[in-house]
């Protein structure tokens, strides 16, 4: 709505970059997914999603190379927001002895308010569900380059039109801080407007 809001002021976007469900609206305003195919996905993304475990999510004042060295085979990197914050995610008990961990050092750490552990391990169950989902609609090229929080680079044609990418975006990590640089080292001279 903000996005279009924009657009009828007569403020075109000339590439877009979306932050976790973020990226479906950008693919959204982009024309990968209609409008009706993209609150499909989501409710449904939703749905499977409160169907898990619950789990936790830490936002962390650390570089994600830092957050690396205290990571264990349930925990990982859910985000990477800026050089030094970074967002683990995994079960409630996990995340407590990681918060216990980095408050002893003195590292700023905060559990979110969040029911379920996004973009981290506690999401794969769901992963191959979601992308049957996503077969079933029409994926089309983006009319607007849309900068991959997955892979930090510029999204290929193929890769807007292939369920898989987007089933495994709820599980990958979103790199928003390297997605920003790579927007910006590429077009230093655009205007970045946030809507959220």
């Amino acid at each position: 709505s903000l996005a279009q809001l924009w657009m009828s002021w007569g403020i075109k976007p000339a590439a877009l970059i979306g932050h976790s469900i973020g990226e479906f609206v950008a693919a959204t305003i982009a024309g990968v997914f209609s409008l009706e195919d993209a609150l499909t996905a989501i409710a449904n993304r939703s749905k499977l999603m409160q169907a898990l475990p619950s789990g936790g999510m830490l936002s962390v004042r650390l570089s994600a190379s830092e957050v690396e060295k205290y990571l264990t085979p349930e925990v990982s990197i859910a985000a990477i927001n800026g050089p030094q914050l970074c967002v683990v995610a995994g079960p409630y008990e996990a995340l407590e002895l990681l918060q216990q961990q980095w408050e002893q050092k003195e590292i700023m750490c905060k559990l979110l308010h969040t029911s379920h552990a996004f973009h981290s391990p506690m999401m794969e169950p769901i992963v191959e569900p979601f992308e049957t989902i996503i077969k079933s609609l029409k994926l089309n090229k983006p009319s607007i380059p849309i900068l991959s929080t997955v892979t930090t680079n510029w999204m290929k044609d193929e890769e807007a039109c292939d369920p898989h990418y987007w089933a495994h975006h709820l599980r990958a990590t979103v790199k928003f801080a390297d997605g920003v640089k790579a927007l910006w080292n590429d077009k230093p001279n655009y205007v970045l407007i946030e809507l959220g």
